[in-house]
Formats: structure tokens, sequence, C-alpha cells
């Protein structure tokens, strides 16, 4: 095996490396067991309740396959910094470098100190770096209610750090290579004030005027024509500003 830090990743399909080397941790139900452990690196979670995330309302008869599955994913972690410990509590994954092995512990420390951060520049290499945990949609392929739940909740995180990290964008005058990305989210979310006034921004920003005016006028004949409503203050103040420009 060579050498390099253990890393767990549930921000895409479930998956382990050790350095650049990916780790075999088995077949897609071995992983899921894998998968749902490391949302909660440290704490314990009940056999039952284990079994329930993976095999959702009709787990396997008695104890066998899940102890099985766990015996072999030790196996697999074995000399790779990490570990699966059983005890009263239930099963914990236990890793050498804590919570930092698991992409989407990382993910939200990174997120937290994005948010934090007293400079826009700082802010803004922290949410990239926050962002590019992501590898695809969480526990891929993991089809149980309880992995579409938390993927949902994931979903939810994952386009808030987005929102805010173009907020931070745009302070930075940096909205140019977001255009498409903003477009694009505000085509899938017509009704998210917040989500039109970065791309009516954006489009502001880099002189396309018409444009902006179109979206902004969008928005706001969608929102009075779904919801009875007219446009909250920020964007209502955009929409003065595009007036004047």
């Amino acid at each position: 095996m060579s050498g390099g830090a253990l890393r767990l990743g549930v921000l895409g399909e479930i998956a382990a490396w050790r350095g650049a080397e990916p780790l075999d941790i088995g077949h897609a139900r071995q992983r899921h067991v894998l998968g749902a452990l490391l949302l909660e690196p440290g704490t314990a979670v009940p056999g039952e309740e284990l079994a329930r995330r993976v095999w959702g309302a009709r787990p396997p008869r008695g104890t066998s396959a899940l102890h099985g599955y766990v015996s072999r994913l030790r196996r697999a972690l074995a000399g790779g910094g990490a570990d699966i410990v059983r005890d009263r509590a239930g099963y914990r994954l236990e890793a050498e470098a804590g919570p930092a092995a698991v992409d989407v512990c990382r993910f939200r420390a990174l997120a937290v100190r994005a948010g934090a951060a007293e400079r826009d520049e700082e802010a803004a290499a922290l949410w990239d770096e926050a962002l590019g945990q992501w590898r695809g949609e969480a526990f891929a392929g993991a089809d149980a209610p309880w992995f579409r739940a938390q993927r949902e909740r994931l979903a939810a995180e994952r386009l808030a750090a987005r929102l805010d990290a173009a907020d931070v964008a745009l302070r930075l005058g940096r909205q140019g290579p977001l255009l498409d990305e903003l477009a694009a989210r505000a085509v899938d979310h017509p009704l998210d004030e917040r989500m039109a006034g970065q791309l009516i921004l954006a489009l502001h920003r880099e002189g396309r005027h018409a444009e902006a005016r179109a979206s902004f006028e969008r928005v706001r004949l969608r929102l009075a024509e779904e919801l009875g409503l007219d446009p909250g203050p920020a964007l209502r103040r955009l929409g003065e500003r595009l007036a004047n420009a």
C-alpha cells in the first residue's frame, strides 16, 4: 500500500483512500455500512439503528450479515489509520486523524471558518476549499430512506455554501466566471429572491444591463402572479439601481 493519510468520503460515492490510492472497501452494501458511520465519526451507532440506516424498514434477521460487513471493513481499513470499534453503545468509526479524515466533516469545518473570516479574500479561498470536498451528490447510489434523507439535507448545506460563496465572489468583483452557475440556479429556483438578486447583480456588473433588467422583471412578475407578493427590500433596491443605470 502506498503511503499517505487516510481519507474517507461520502460527498459522492462512499469511498476511502490511503494517500492517492483508493482502498477496496467492498461491494455496495458493505460500503453503505461504512457510509452510515461516517456522518458522525467517533459517535457510537446502535446495531439496530445501523441496520435500519443500511437496509431501511426490512433489515436482515439476526446480526450475522452486519457483523460480516463490519469485519471485512475492519480488514480493509487495517493499517490505514481507522477502525470500526464495537462496544455496548454500538459501532463507531475511529480515525487517527479524527473527523478531519472524513470529507463531510472537513466541508462543514471549512464552511464555519469561511463564514467567520474577516477578509473576503480569505473567505473566498475557504469556500473554494469547502466546496472542493464534493465529488457529486452525497451518498451516491445509496437508496435506503436514511441515506436519501441525509442526501437531501447535505444538498441543502451545499446550496447554502454556494450562495454564501457567490456573495463573497460578487463583493470581490469576480462575477464573470459565476454567470452560468447563477443563471442555472435562478432557473431552478425561480421564486428565490436571493438567487435572482445574485444573477441580476452579476449581469449588471458585467455591463449586461438589458439582461439584468429583464431578469428583474421576470422575477417581479412571477412573484406577483404565483405568490401575490412584491419583491423584498433587497431586490427592490437592486431594481432601483438598474433603473438608474
